[in-house]
């Protein structure tokens, strides 16, 4: 079975949009079905990611070939021979850690939120082109990920590898101009990579994630054999439950406005015991009475 190939590109940062490409080389006689999933690893939820795609057309050696959505995270294209590409447009603007983000200052992806997979080819080998955008105020970004990298084709695309589309989705991608720093823990390489206005020590930081990532290692396994990955990223930036809880308390304590974060916890919108915190994105307990009804 021949590898489906990716491509994402940060296409308009300032409309947040990115451009996703999936091609296979032998698509079903039928016609090919493309499926985009409605969770993430880790976090099962319904989080119907398919509401972002802005448009999706198909195309081959011979030109546009017809698709049409047959659900709300399906589509279909018409019997045509390959290779057939499937391209999106998506809308990337949610903060949360669960979907994608593009603006001028960064770009995050997860990959559930992004890439359809053909539907028979989940097995598959897949090959993934990310390309920075084009354009002078970008020369600084770079790219944050633990997919498996083969190539640079230049220094605005990068190439990567994943086993499968299971192992494609399983690795969040950071792009920017963020800091980064390299530590190593039980033998295995592990970076922090910083997005986002800091003042950090990033070598006291370094050193002090080590000492928990080995005492993690020494408590879930015998302190003897290599930690089951050959590689860790912690991609640091002031989004998500756990990364604002961790200062809730501090911050009202000293009064400083902790504004826009991107968490739907209930617990960020409590007024009268944390006045100076307040959350933009739906609170969870909201979406679940929506979907309910």
């Amino acid at each position: 079975m021949n590898a489906t190939s990716y491509r994402i590109t940060a296409l308009d940062p300032n409309a947040h949009l990115f451009e996703v490409r999936s091609s296979v080389d032998a698509p079903a006689a039928a016609g090919q079905r493309f499926r985009l999933p409605a969770w993430i690893p880790g976090s099962y939820l319904i989080r119907e990611f398919a509401r972002n795609f802005v448009d999706v057309r198909a195309e081959n050696a011979q030109g546009r070939v017809g698709i049409a959505k047959e659900s709300k995270d399906v589509w279909r294209v018409a019997p045509c021979i390959g290779p057939l590409t499937v391209v999106a447009r998506v809308y990337a603007f949610d903060l949360s850690v669960r979907t994608a983000y593009l603006d001028t200052v960064r770009g995050y992806f997860n990959g559930p939120a992004v890439f359809l997979a053909p539907e028979g080819f989940e097995g598959a080998a897949c090959t993934l082109e990310i390309v920075l955008p084009d354009d002078e105020r970008f020369r600084a970004w770079r790219i944050a990920t633990t997919l498996t990298e083969t190539a640079r084709k230049t220094e605005r695309v990068r190439c990567f590898h994943a086993a499968n589309y299971d192992e494609l989705i399983d690795h969040p991608v950071e792009m920017g101009d963020f800091l980064s720093v390299v530590f190593d823990a039980g033998g295995v390489p592990h970076e922090i990579a910083i997005t986002g206005r800091q003042d950090a020590d990033l070598q006291r930081m370094a050193h002090d994630v080590a000492r928990v990532c080995r005492w993690q290692m020494h408590l879930f396994g015998d302190g003897r054999a290599p930690p089951p990955f050959s590689r860790y990223l912690f991609l640091v930036n002031p989004v998500g439950t756990a990364t604002n809880m961790a200062v809730l308390k501090y911050i009202n304590q000293k009064q400083v406005p902790h504004l826009f974060i991107g968490t739907g916890a209930t617990v960020f919108n409590d007024p009268q015991h944390h006045p100076w915190t307040m959350s933009w994105t739906p609170h969870y307990a909201s979406e679940g009475e929506i979907y309910a009804r």
